[in-house]
């Protein structure tokens, strides 16, 4: 039964965290704990029955006369039950901090003397009352030691890093108070903390290396088993040499890289995004050493180059593109010289930088980048290529241009279309008012007035027709009603109807041998023949002869008329179909007319298969041609010999 008792005590013993040592009243030892074998590295086989002054140093085997356990037991009641801060002597000669507290059992053979250790969270507390010190007692430490040890501890624990001490085992025997709130747990969790039951395999090998004499880097996240907290930390693992050199430990460095971490994140992800504007940049963008020579570009200034990105570094714009490389490395040529910038130069492929092909053009601004004390690195590219936007730009310019052109033309039409309905409204007006006062006189009337009335009537709603024929043709509206319609005939009516306009002009009409038919509205074809005529007659003031010419040529008919007028300028004739134009030398005071009639035939004659055309010479008259195709006509479409020169 006492048998069981004491096992069932020992397996109590084995269980307790802290060393516990009990020996006889001859202070040999008659039990150890797993946890004192642990602290002193002995096996409990090898110190049963020796004397435990063997787990003490030498200088602190007596005191006053007493062992080291009597003296202590002397103290209990002083003490008060407080642990005693002594040092014990490791299997492999290492000294370790602990407190101690004795105590005893039993008298005489029956005695039992129990000593209770608690390792030191930290090497480095100061020791208020060292047993070398107690009063009274032998002073066996110099006062050099205590200072340097002193200084040690303080500089140890002040230290801006976390610091932390291995033995052999390898097992935590110090650290200090910042490595403790590093890894988020108190100095007593970690004391004693066996490294290699730690998961991290970089850990455990860097401990190994450590404990093998050499130094070693360890980088990585360390999760607390206790808290969770992840602390991203870069630890220093340094062996640690006894006085004979050989390994009796290691200690750990760390350093809490959180903030490290954090900044190169942000670094790394303020260069993606730095990468992706380089690369994804719409401009050009590239970089020239102090030697002009590339050393990065991005696609956009390789696409304008006509170089593969990737051929660009180490070489200079001359090695690159030749002759044109040589003149556009002036601009960072001098940069580099005068370390000034040159921002927004303009140029052109083939006049500044002798490129053959289409002219490109193209901008481009050279920095210095320079290093935060002002010395220069490079320079630094930007050009873009702004071939499109200045085609834009004359396209612009272009289309402001013609704008400004049908302002005018209009401004023009208003200025024109009020005098020509002002002009006959005038004379019609007094005719009118004629008219009635001869009625109130009851005078006769002479059909002369009534004429003339009459007259000016015409001539007014022929310019109002024409102006809703006009915007009839814009609307796509102007309706034709083609029949079967004799066209030698139509033109000799035309002729003979403008008998009583053509003053002192003479018109020359030769009929054609045979009877020419096309398949046209007759109303519409004899306006285009009006406007003609009546045109040969405005453009010639000083009398003369219309020449009038019908001719069929292989299914298609051509009239042409023939005035000895004022011409029409060469470089104007192209827009003389143009709505509301008007040649530069037919004024609006000598030459009446609103700009429609030209535009109006020319409708009418393509809408019926047709073309229309001048032949002019400024000064020296006009002819105009209208080709239709013939009733028998299999197409529509004009042959090849008519001519094409101001073909409409």
């Amino acid at each position: 039964m006492a048998g069981g008792a004491a096992r069932e005590l020992e397996a109590i013993l084995d269980a307790a965290v802290d060393p516990v040592i009990a020996c006889g009243p001859d202070e040999c030892i008659l039990y150890i704990n797993a946890a004192a074998e642990r602290l002193l590295g002995w096996d409990r086989e090898q110190l049963m029955g020796r004397p435990v002054t063997d787990l003490f140093p030498p200088r602190l085997h007596r005191f006053h006369g007493f062992s080291l356990p009597r003296y202590l037991l002397s103290r209990r009641k002083v003490l008060g039950g407080r642990p005693t801060r002594v040092f014990a002597l490791r299997r492999d000669g290492v000294e370790l901090q602990v407190e101690m507290t004795v105590g005893a059992t039993g008298t005489n053979s029956h005695e039992r003397i129990v000593l209770t250790m608690r390792r030191l969270h930290e090497v480095i507390d100061s020791l208020e009352e060292p047993v070398e010190h107690i009063p009274g007692g032998p002073d066996v430490a110099t006062h050099h030691e205590e200072t340097v040890d002193r200084l040690y501890r303080l500089l140890v624990e002040n230290a801006p890093l976390s610091i932390f001490h291995f033995d052999r085992a390898p097992i935590i025997t110090a650290c200090n108070e910042r490595f403790a709130r590093l890894i988020g747990t108190s100095k007593r969790n970690l004391v004693g903390l066996h490294l290699f039951t730690l998961r991290d395999e970089n850990i455990i090998a860097c401990v190994r290396e450590s404990l093998r004499g050499r130094s070693c880097d360890y980088e990585g996240d360390y999760r607390s088993l206790t808290t969770g907290k992840v602390t991203p930390v870069r630890v220093r693992f340094a062996p640690c040499y006894a006085e004979d050199g050989t390994v009796e430990g290691g200690v750990g460095i760390v350093e809490d890289i959180s903030e490290r971490r954090r900044v190169e994140a942000e670094r790394e992800e303020n260069l993606a995004q730095m990468d992706l504007l380089f690369r994804g940049a719409p401009v050009g963008i590239g970089f020239l050493d102090t030697n002009l020579r590339y050393v990065r570009v991005n696609e956009t200034l390789a696409r304008i180059n006509g170089i593969p990105a990737d051929a660009h570094p180490g070489h200079t714009l001359p090695e690159l593109l030749g002759e044109p490389g040589a003149l556009a490395e002036q601009g960072p040529r001098h940069v580099l010289r005068t370390g000034e910038p040159l921002v927004d130069m303009e140029s052109t492929s083939d006049e500044d930088l002798r490129v053959p092909g289409p002219r490109r053009y193209f901008r481009g601004s050279f920095y210095p980048v320079r290093t935060p004390d002002g010395r220069i690195l490079g320079v630094g590219v930007v050009l873009e290529d702004i071939t499109e936007r200045k085609r834009a730009e004359v396209e612009r310019a272009h289309l402001y241009r013609e704008a400004q052109e049908a302002i005018r033309v209009r401004d023009d039409f208003l200025s024109i279309a009020s005098h020509e309905l002002k002009t006959p409204l005038t004379p019609l007006s007094l005719r009118l008012a004629t008219l009635e006062r001869r009625l109130e006189r009851g005078e006769n009337l002479e059909p002369g007035v009534l004429r003339h009335a009459r007259h000016q009537l015409t001539r007014l709603t022929g310019l109002i027709n024409d102006l809703l024929d006009a915007s009839r043709i814009e609307a796509g509206r102007l309706a034709l009603h083609p029949e079967a319609t004799r066209f030698d005939l139509l033109v000799e009516h035309t002729l003979a109807s403008m008998d009583g306009q053509k003053g002192n002009h003479v018109f020359d009409f030769e009929l054609p041998p045979e009877a020419i038919s096309v398949h046209g509205d007759a109303y519409r074809l004899e306006q285009v023949v009006s406007n003609l005529l009546e045109n040969a007659l405005k453009y010639s003031p000083d009398g003369g002869t219309i020449r009038v010419r019908l001719s069929l040529s292989e299914d298609v008919a051509v009239l042409s008329v023939t005035d000895p007028g004022i011409g029409i300028p060469e470089d104007q004739q192209q827009q003389l179909f143009d709505r509301y134009f008007r040649a530069r030398n037919a004024s609006t005071r000598s030459y009446g007319g609103l700009g429609l009639g030209l535009y109006i035939s020319r409708d009418i004659v393509e809408r019926h298969g047709g073309r229309i055309w001048v032949e002019s010479e400024a000064g020296r008259g006009s002819t105009f041609y209208v080709a239709l195709p013939t009733l028998s006509a299999a197409r529509p479409a004009l042959p090849q010999v008519w001519p094409d020169r101001h073909l409409h």
